[in-house]
This record gives C-alpha cells, structure tokens and sequence, in this order.
C-alpha cells in the first residue's frame, strides 16, 4: 500500500497498532455492553415475573372468588376475578406486596362508561405524596389496544413521568371478559443505573488497557525497528559514496542483523572494487606489453604450424591414396615434432602389417586352391563309387534270379568287392588331406583376425593422434583451422581403415565358420567311407562263402542284397555331402580372392628396399 510508504516505519507500526489495539477493545466493549444489557433485560424480566407472581398469590389470598392459574414455568398463565371491588378500605393488601418485591404493584378496574382501566388500588406515589388512586391507564399508550384484547403487555411504560419495566396481566371474569388488570413494575432508574455503572468500570478499564498497550507498542517499536532508520541513513550513505561509515547492528540475529551485515558487505565490495579499479589500471600498461610479445610468439609458431601442416597434409593425401612407404623426415617444431615421429611409426607398423596380411592372404588362396582341388576330385571319385555301387547292386539281383550262376557271379561279385574297396581306401586318404587342408586354412584364419585386431589397433591409436591434433589446433585459434581440417581428415582415414579392417574380420570370421562346417562335413564322408569298407570287407567274405557254400547262396546273397542296399543309401549321402562341401570350398575360394583384391590395394615397401616416395623431404 504506496500511502504508508510515505510515513516512517516506527511511526506507521506505531499507529497501527494503536489503532488496531482502539477498534479491538471497542469491538469487546461493545459485545461486553450488549452482553451487558441483555442480562439486564432479562433481570428486569425476572423481576417483573417474581413481582406478578407475588401480587397474584397475596390477591388470590386477600380477594374472595380469585383464581390464579400457573404456567409450566412457573409464572401466572391466567387470573380470573368474579368481581374487582369499587372501593377499597385499605392498601395493605397491594402495600404487602411492596414490601416483599420492592418493586410497585397496581390493581386496574374496568369502567364500561369511560371505556378505560381506572386504579382501584396502588402503591405508586404520586409527587404530591398521595397514591394515584383513582387514576386511569389512558388510551392513547401501548399498553391499553393490547390489554383490551386480553393479552400480556411487557415493555417499557411512563407512570406519572417516571419510567418502568412493566407488566400488565389482564383479569379475566368467569365468562372470559377483561375486568380488570394485575400491574407490576420495575424502575427503570434502578435498571439503568446497574448498567451504567458497569459500562462506566468496562470504559475505564478499557482506557487504562488502551494507554498500557500504546506504550508497550511504541516502547518495542522503538527497540525492534528502532534500528531501521539507522540503517536507511548508512545505506543512503553508501550510495553517495561514503564508503568510511561504519554499519549499526552487526550483532542481531534478526532480519535487522541480515539487512546490517548485507550493508556491511556491500560496504566492503565497494572498497574491494575501488582497489580492483586501481590494479586494473596499473596492469593496463604491462597487459599491452605482454600482447606485443605474445602476438610476435604467436606469428612465428603460426609460421611452423603452417609448415608441418603442409608437409603432414601431403603425406596423408599419399597415404590416402594407399601409398603405405610415405615418410617425414623433416623435424616439426617444438610439440608438433612428437606428432611427427608417431606419424612416421603409425605408417611404419601399417605398412609392416598390411605386407604380413598379403603374404597370409596369399597363403590362404593357395590352401584355399588345393582344398577346391581335392574337393573335386574327391566329388568325382564318390560319384564313380555310386555308380559301382549301383551296378554291384544290379548284379547281386541277377545272382539272386538264377541261383545255378552264382559262383560265376560270385567271383565277378568279389572283383567288384575288391575294386570297391581300393576305390574306399583311396577316398579315405583324399579325406584325410582335405582334413589337413581344412586344418591349416583354419589356422590362417586365426593368424588374419590376430593381424586384423592390430589394424584397428593402428587405427584407433590414429584417430586419437588426429583428436589430440584437434584439441591442439582448437587452442592455436584461427590459425589453427587449417591444421584441424587435416586432423579431420587424418580421423576419417582412421575410421575408413578401422572399417575395412572390421569388413575384413568379418569375413574371415565368415570364412573361419565355412571351413568349420567343410571340415565336419569331410570328417563324416571319412567316417562314412570307413563304414563302405567295412561293409565291403564283409561282402569280399560273403562272395567268398557263396564260392565254396553254394548251397548257403539263397540265404547268403539275401543278406549281400539288402547291405549292398544301404551302401547304395550311404554312398549316395556321401555324394550330397561332397557336392556341399565343393560348394562350400567355391565360396572360401572366392572370399580368398575377394581378401586378396583388398590386401592389394596398399601399396607397401619391401623389407629391404628403401622407403620410397615422400622418403625424401617434404616440400
């Protein structure tokens, strides 16, 4: 609220207080007072039903043919008269009723001429210090429209210029009309009086509360915010550069106490900056000098940067175009000189592996040649098996049809025999060295992956040198650029031939599994030429048999017949698994080539000869 910025702290707290302090007492005061006055209204209440109630029992008892009926509560509920009388001799009756309530007590007729109530008999004073006997109720008041429709009148009533809490009860005769009325009254003086005073003390009280606790407001005012202002002047202080003044209120631990260390370390920040200002200025003129130098330093190593990126650009593009003898022989400058030698050693062991990966290469193409070979030959050779196999089969029929024949056919049969089983043997030895073939490619294989992991050795340590070659023309700035496009291109280099070696692990790996399976499948047709010869053996046995046994031929050549059969079977699977496994030399033949293709790419130096090419200096 922007009005009571315009005032002091102290001071707005200060009426704020107070003021809040004023409107809450008036709020109790007022609450304590209508508290207040409605105990007293319900007293006068009280005391108008115990002054009716003590009229109506002393003129039920003094007035013959009166009856009093009574309410729940207690109170008078109906009073009933046969006859109120004219005159009376004395007052006592209503006098005693005085006595016992202290209060004032009137008994009104009905005059039917006047149309009026007129008091019959009272204790109500006149001034003049006679009873107001005689006197009518009036017409013109509250009280009267009210009684004369037979209804209890409470309120406040003006009798003979003095006002009460009044009741009027009326006096019903047996057939139900209005005689009469029983009056009892209460000063409202006495009332009134009892209430002022208590207002009065609460006022009093109030007023004492009220001074207690402005002071106690304005005395923690001053002790709590009192600081404030002092603070207000320091910083107004500060901000006119009064920077010697000293800050009030160091030691609290309030928000006072913050806002006082707050000022202080502003203070001390300005001290710090002036201080600040006067090195600056002093250092001004050594930070000039120190640029002159270091822009002289910085041309002459942007001058042999320039020369060994020009110089490592050239053997890169060589490098680049597979040209594995390039060499640096000129020293770099300074730091540049260990990029220099790792250069020299990366492209050395490089060319190193890539001349050991080309003998292997060529070694595994002529494993690989032989292997093909011996395939063929031993897919021929099953295929001529087959076809004996299947012309003994056909004989062995013919011997079981003409039974006479049988020791003709019997040494025709163990010829055959025979020559099945040279042809058996011989299979045997050209699956043993296709075996051995196999053996050998596979550990080639294992000698290219271990040259291949040192491939991506060298290109991993390659692409960290044109990282470190990155960082550094990252610090030279502009004149940096140049030599980071060439670490750039030194990394894409790294990562091309990191790629290449992995296309080339992956396809000896392919390789590696092929002549895996071609081994398996060579050891089970040499398993299963095994098994042809013993089945052979046995049919060179049986033929033999047949010879001497003619008589055992029926049973005998049964038995020929059905093994004859299942040779037939495994021969004929032996064929399926020597045309997979000529497939399967095809594809390594044909990997072999594709490996060689790439080996030769690079063009490496002898073991003997001179490097060649960029041997020479570098210009």
């Amino acid at each position: 609220m922007t009005i009571f910025s315009r005032f002091g702290m102290v001071k707005t707290v200060t009426v704020m207080t107070t003021g809040i302090l004023l409107t809450s007492l008036a709020v109790v005061a007022m609450a304590v007072s209508g508290t207040i006055s409605a105990q007293i209204q319900n007293q006068a209440i009280d005391s108008q039903n115990t002054s009716l109630r003590t009229a109506a029992t002393i003129v039920a008892r003094d007035v013959p043919g009166t009856t009093v009926t009574w309410a729940q509560d207690g109170n008078v509920d109906r009073i009933v008269m046969e006859g109120i009388p004219g005159e009376y001799e004395t007052h006592e009756m209503i006098d005693t009723v005085g006595r016992m309530t202290g209060q004032t007590a009137t008994i009104f007729a009905w005059d039917s001429e006047t149309s009026d109530f007129w008091r019959k008999t009272t204790n109500i004073i006149k001034p003049d210090g006679t009873r107001a006997v005689g006197t009518q109720l009036g017409q013109k008041g509250a009280v009267y429209p009210i009684l004369t429709q037979g209804k209890t009148f409470r309120g406040e009533a003006v009798i003979l210029g003095t006002p009460y809490y009044t009741i009027y009860e009326p006096i019903f005769s047996p057939a139900g009309d209005t005689i009469g009325i029983l009056y009892a009254g209460v000063r409202s003086a006495e009332i009134d009086a009892v209430s002022g005073q208590i207002i009065t003390v609460i006022a009093i009280v109030s007023a004492f509360v009220l001074l207690a606790a402005i002071a106690i407001a304005v005395f923690v005012n001053k002790i709590i915010l009192g600081p404030i202002p002092k603070l207000t002047r320091v910083a107004t202080e500060l901000t006119e550069g009064n920077l010697d003044i000293e800050v009030p209120g160091n030691n609290q631990r309030n928000e006072i106490g913050s806002l006082a260390t707050a000022l202080a370390v502003l203070r001390d920040s300005a001290l710090e900056k002036q201080a600040l200002e006067l090195q600056s200025a002093q250092s001004v003129e050594q930070s000039e000098a120190e640029r002159q130098r270091r822009d002289a330093e910085k041309a002459a190593t942007d001058r042999d940067v320039e020369t060994a990126v020009h110089e490592l650009g050239v053997a890169l593009s060589a490098m680049s175009n597979g040209d594995l003898s390039v060499h640096l022989s000129t020293p770099f400058f300074g730091e540049l000189e260990k990029l220099r030698v790792d250069f020299n050693q990366t492209v050395k062991r490089l060319s190193e592996t890539m001349a050991e990966l080309r003998g292997e290469t060529h070694e595994i193409d002529a494993g690989a040649s032989e292997m093909l070979d011996a395939s063929n030959d031993l897919s021929r050779r099953t295929e001529q098996q087959a076809a004996s196999l299947e012309e003994t089969s056909a004989a062995l029929d013919e011997i079981t049809a003409t039974v006479r024949n049988a020791a003709g056919r019997a040494d025709e049969a163990r010829t055959m025999a025979e020559q099945a089983q040279a042809s058996t043997v011989t299979s045997r030895d050209v699956v043993s060295n296709a075996v051995n073939a196999m053996a050998r490619i596979e550990t080639a294989s294992g000698e290219i992956s271990n040259i291949i992991n040192v491939i991506d050795e060298i290109a991993f340590q390659t692409n960290l040198l044109a990282l470190n070659a990155g960082v550094e023309a990252a610090r030279a700035g502009e004149a940096g650029k140049g030599f980071a496009v060439v670490a750039q291109e030194v990394r894409e280099l790294a990562q091309r031939s990191a790629s290449a070696a992995k296309d080339i692990k992956g396809l000896i790996t392919k390789s590696g599994e092929e002549v895996a399976s071609g081994v398996k499948l060579v050891n089970d047709t040499g398993d299963a030429l095994s098994t042809i010869s013993e089945q052979v053996n046995a049919i060179n046995e049986h033929i033999a048999s047949i010879a001497t046994a003619a008589g055992e031929q029926t049973t005998g050549l049964g038995e020929i017949n059905s093994a004859v059969n299942q040779m037939d079977q495994v021969t004929q699977q032996n064929a399926a698994m020597v045309e997979e496994a000529t497939a399967v030399m095809h594809r390594l033949a044909g990997s072999s080539q594709k490996l060689s293709r790439m080996v030769g790419r690079f063009d490496v130096s002898d073991a003997h000869a001179s490097p060649r090419g960029l041997d020479r200096k570098v210009a």
